[in-house]
């Protein structure tokens, strides 16, 4: 499940009461994986902030909520593959932020962990609550190094990650995913 804590500095098309009203009834939706109607608030609220300057981090949380909603849509069979890649592709070349995921590189299902094949690289596989669908693989080239003392140091933190999107992909055909590779990324760690 999903949780950001989102500020409210609002001051344009969406008014404080109806941005609150709809990021509560979001995150209630998220929680349940009702995907449709997720991604249906995802998108009016999105579109209500997106010229306030001062909600550029609920912005950049939002559209990683967007893509993830995507994928659920994606999984449950109500989108195609070209249709889910199409909603997400204009976040190429825009920052987001992820939810928090426990760092442990022994674990794959809603994790964080070093990518073996790439240096300075985390990895996460996004799934369901249940663990039952893959949403993504996501891959994030780290603004500054990581080292082998950096990730035993974040072993069983909860972090998220702020990161560029460089490319958006769907991968698989009986189990289609998305694949995000991002640049630039800064973690954040959220709780021990």
């Amino acid at each position: 499940m999903i949780i950001f804590i989102i500020s409210l500095n609002l001051n344009a098309q969406i008014s404080q009461s109806d941005f609150e009203e709809n990021y509560n009834a979001l995150l209630e939706n998220l929680s349940v994986e009702n995907w449709k109607t997720a991604d249906s608030l995802t998108s009016y609220i999105l579109e209500g902030i997106s010229e306030v300057d001062s909600m550029s981090y609920e912005t950049k949380v939002l559209r990683y909520i967007s893509i993830y909603c995507t994928a659920g849509l994606l999984n449950e069979n109500y989108l195609t593959k070209d249709e889910a890649l199409l909603k997400v592709k204009n976040y190429t070349g825009l920052e987001l932020i992820t939810p928090a995921h426990p760092f442990d590189n022994d674990c794959y299902v809603n994790c964080t962990h070093s990518d073996s094949d790439r240096k300075n690289t985390l990895f996460t596989v996004v799934n369901n609550s249940a663990g039952t669908q893959i949403f993504s693989f996501e891959y994030v080239k780290m603004k500054d190094p990581i080292d082998e003392k950096s990730t035993k140091n974040l072993k069983g933190k909860m972090i998220s990650i702020k990161a560029k999107l460089k490319e958006i992909s769907v991968e698989g055909n009986m189990l289609p995913r998305f694949r995000l590779e991002c640049i630039d990324g800064e973690y954040r760690i959220e709780s021990d």
